[in-house]
């Protein structure tokens, strides 16, 4: 699964960056992508892409979720609940941006929703929107600059109660003010980079936004009004499945493809044999066992993209033995990264990278070995760390005040490549006297379990978004509550060092400046240690043959009127 929502971060069980995630026309376009590196580098793009014109009407498409937004608790997509791979890709269908990322990662304005979206003012800094007066909501009623100015003004209003998915972008706007029905404008209280952030928030109706409770608790177990070119049809959540269908008012240039798309709930060491089958007609291959079954379907075509989503080792920084730093750091110099990133990536056919950066990915410019430069595999520094908190060695375990030092990486049950990892860091740390066991959690409580703090060591993924430095920041910094739902430092600490940091990194708009700030981020992260990254994510998959425009890509949105099979 993998960080929270595009507007934000999103968290992966299996892959990895901002959103969660267990197995995140017109106008001028913002650059947020990176330069290329030595890094090794996939295809930014993995899947065919033609014209809708070359895309025949009708069909279905079949596709897997393994946990629902009625199992996290919310189909609201700027939900707290909400922010999670499974459900935004569910969603995804359904709801609409303002702007849309292309293929090389800039975002532009999304012409179905707004003609332009301009910086029309550096000082103060203004942004002004003008939209589409086409665009409707599923009953027909026009999406307005009121619902526009509703979703930004609920999606930063947590000081009144509404549970959201945290994003720098909010605490950064002053004011957002209705021009006409069909303009509006946001003004921020200081220079904010990455103001673009606010173009892949989510349009949710305006009697929503302005209502709590039906913000927080209308939603949790149907679907929310449509603004996407396809509607929710049927909803059985005893089963998990649901179907949906095109939206009949749907104003966009090419009229859906599609004649439903069917998501169903399936355990993932199912998936392999369910795509087999076809039952379902697209694979997200994590394992050599599920890449060989997938190749073994007639007619399968396999997808490798490179991705913004990576896997990391995280401590509850509130909870023993992680509440001590030596015992962060003994671990971090005993951990096989190496191996682990080898035994995952290789057997996909894709690069064995690790990774050892907190804010940027390998191939993005600005990219350091942080954790590579502060900590090395040695068994002198686990002696250290460790005898420094006071641990001795007895015997080939370490131990203090009589109990032996273990703990616990919580995996969420059948995801195998999680649990594969889990695995490594137990052997490695074995070597250096170490104790790790597993503890695997039902999948649909696995984040409700760490959001709350019922766990010591956790290995999911954090799926990242093009503002790479803006959405970081709410996985480290502030300090978070158990059970807080408007946060997303699941290590429950931080360090006072890093606000002043993010502050200056988030108004400098000077690119080399604003790496070299990034660059200290990752340093003061690295020092205190709220988590070890350990791999990039490949991003591989498999689909039907005749499947296009939809797949694995880097950064490119989804174009979902006009994905369905070629003609």
């Amino acid at each position: 699964m993998n960080r929270k929502t595009a507007v934000a971060a999103l968290a992966v069980l299996s892959a990895g960056a901002l959103l969660l995630s267990a197995c995140a026309g017109g106008g001028t376009p913002t650059n947020t992508s990176p330069a290329p590196s030595e890094q090794p580098t996939l295809a930014t793009v993995a899947y065919e892409q033609v014209p809708g014109s070359d895309v025949k009407q009708g069909g279905t498409l079949n596709l897997s979720i393994l946990s629902t937004p009625t199992d996290e608790g919310n189909w609201n997509p700027n939900h707290a609940k909400a922010a999670n791979v499974e459900v935004q890709n569910l969603l995804a269908p359904t709801l609409g941006n303002l702007g849309m990322v292309t293929e090389d990662g800039k975002v532009v304005a999304n012409p179905n929703y707004a003609t332009s979206v301009e910086l029309t003012s550096e000082s103060p800094q203004v942004v002004t929107v003008k939209l589409n007066d086409k665009a409707v909501w599923e009953d027909g009623s026009p999406i307005t600059a009121d619902d526009w100015k509703a979703t930004l003004d609920s999606a930063g209003n947590t000081d009144d109660g509404y549970e959201v998915i945290p994003s720098s972008v909010f605490a950064q706007i002053d004011k957002v003010e209705v021009v006409s029905d069909a303009e509006f404008t946001v003004s921020f209280k200081a220079t904010f980079a990455d103001w673009a952030n606010l173009m892949l928030v989510p349009v949710i109706p305006a009697a929503i936004a302005n209502d709590k409770d039906a913000f927080n608790t209308g939603y949790t177990n149907k679907p929310i009004p449509t603004a996407g070119p396809y509607k929710v049809d049927k909803v059985d959540n005893d089963a998990a499945i649901y179907t949906m269908v095109p939206n009949p008012n749907w104003w966009g240039e090419d009229k859906p493809k599609l004649d439903s798309i069917t998501w169903k709930r399936i355990a993932q060491e199912a998936l392999p044999q369910s795509f087999a089958n076809d039952e379902i007609d697209y694979l997200e291959i994590q394992t050599p066992d599920a890449l060989a079954t997938a190749e073994s379907k007639a007619g399968a075509v396999i997808q490798r993209s490179g991705g913004l989503t990576w896997s990391h080792l995280t401590f509850n920084g509130k909870s023993a033995p992680f509440d001590d730093a030596n015992v962060r750091k003994a671990v971090a110099s005993a951990i096989d990264r190496e191996l682990i990133a080898q035994v995952a990536n290789t057997p996909l056919g894709a690069p064995a990278a690790t990774l050892g950066d907190w804010i940027f990915m390998p191939g993005q410019d600005g990219y350091i070995d942080a954790f590579g430069e502060k900590y090395q595999r040695s068994e002198e520094k686990v002696k250290e760390y460790l005898e420094a908190s006071g641990y001795t060695k007895n015997g080939q375990n370490w131990e203090k005040d009589g109990q032996k030092l273990t703990f616990a990486i919580i995996v969420p049950a059948g995801t195998q490549s999680n649990i594969n990892r889990a695995l490594g860091i137990q052997d490695a740390l074995k070597e250096f006297g170490i104790e790790v066991t597993i503890d695997e959690s039902p999948s649909e409580d696995y984040f409700v379990n760490i959001s709350e703090g019922k766990y010591q060591a956790a290995t999911f993924g954090w799926q990242g978004t093009p503002f790479p430095i803006s959405s970081s920041e709410t996985i480290y910094y502030p300090e978070q509550e158990f059970g807080d739902q408007n946060g997303q430092n699941y290590s429950f600490f931080t360090d006072d060092r890093l606000k002043p940091l993010f502050d200056k990194a988030n108004a400098e708009l000077d690119p080399a400046a604003r790496i070299k700030i990034a660059n200290e981020i990752s340093g003061v992260i690295a020092d205190y240690l709220p988590s070890i990254p350990i791999y990039p994510y490949p991003e591989v998959a498999a689909t039907d043959e005749g499947l296009v425009n939809f797949g694995k890509a880097t950064f490119k949105s989804t174009d979902w009127s006009i994905v369905g099979y070629k003609g």
